[in-house]
């Protein structure tokens, strides 16, 4: 007959917990860091502080379909700033062309965010916008940088 002392059965539930504590770890901290290893960036002209940002960075993920992931950083200043994205890639955008730039309300609504759509899409804005959607999808006419 076996007599399994209870100071054994603390020592393997102990050890038991913390390889399974440890474990945990490891998973949440590989995908933790998956989702942040394919977010991609992408061009949205100058961005002077956070609130530019809010306003330019979801116009510049637009062009490819993408959300903004809260994230942007300054790559020369005064004159380029890139947003994060939750893209692993990023699709071919033909520029001359259009590219998407969510709703735009008005001309005044353009000349804020066509710059940004097209500074994502490596090119510049011709001065052109169209409505495909109201209130959901508009377009911004690039031509080449």
């Amino acid at each position: 007959m076996m007599i399994v002392r209870m100071d054994q059965i603390k020592k393997t539930f102990a050890a038991l917990m913390q390889s399974a504590i440890g474990a945990l770890l490891i998973v949440s901290v590989v995908l933790g860091f998956a989702n942040n290893a394919f977010a991609l960036d992408v061009n949205a002209g100058p961005i002077w502080n956070n609130d530019d940002a809010k306003v330019k960075c979801p116009v510049a993920a637009q062009v490819y379909g993408a959300q903004w992931n809260g994230q942007w950083t300054t790559t020369a200043p005064g004159k380029m700033s890139v947003c994060g994205t939750n893209l692993s890639f990023l699709p071919k955008v033909g520029v001359p062309g259009d590219v998407s730039a969510g709703p735009i309300w008005n001309n005044d609504d353009a000349k804020v965010k066509c710059p940004v759509a097209a500074a994502a899409a490596h090119g510049a804005w011709n001065g052109q916008w169209t409505t495909i959607i109201s209130g959901e999808k508009s377009v911004c006419g690039v031509k080449s940088a």
